[in-house]
């Protein structure tokens, strides 16, 4: 991801983060004492910044675990369930060959 230099932070921040920012007004958060100084504690060059890399994160791993139970449901197919399978999509692919 882009690095930018956020004049109004005084430090870098993503290119997501600019066009983000841009768009969207700041809002207040009320967090616990412990919540913000574990926020602190990561050492982000904002608040916004560290919780906008942990939520990344957070994304990521619920993808990948879904990513997982998915391979897991194909894994226990039969073989004739993932011809069908197959079929279909190969149906559905030949239906956009031609626009």
């Amino acid at each position: 991801m882009r690095q930018l230099w956020n004049p109004r932070s005084q430090g870098l921040v993503s290119s997501h983060q600019l066009v983000y920012r841009g768009y969207m007004k700041d809002t207040t958060v009320k967090v616990s004492t412990e919540t913000r100084d574990r926020i602190r504690a990561m050492g982000g060059a904002t608040h916004e910044d560290t919780i906008v890399e942990a939520l990344d994160a957070l994304d990521s791993e619920r993808f990948w675990a879904a990513a997982e139970e998915g391979r897991k449901w194909f894994d226990a197919l039969s073989d004739e369930e993932r011809q069908r399978l197959k079929d279909e999509d190969e149906a559905i692919d030949g239906l956009f060959k031609g626009i």
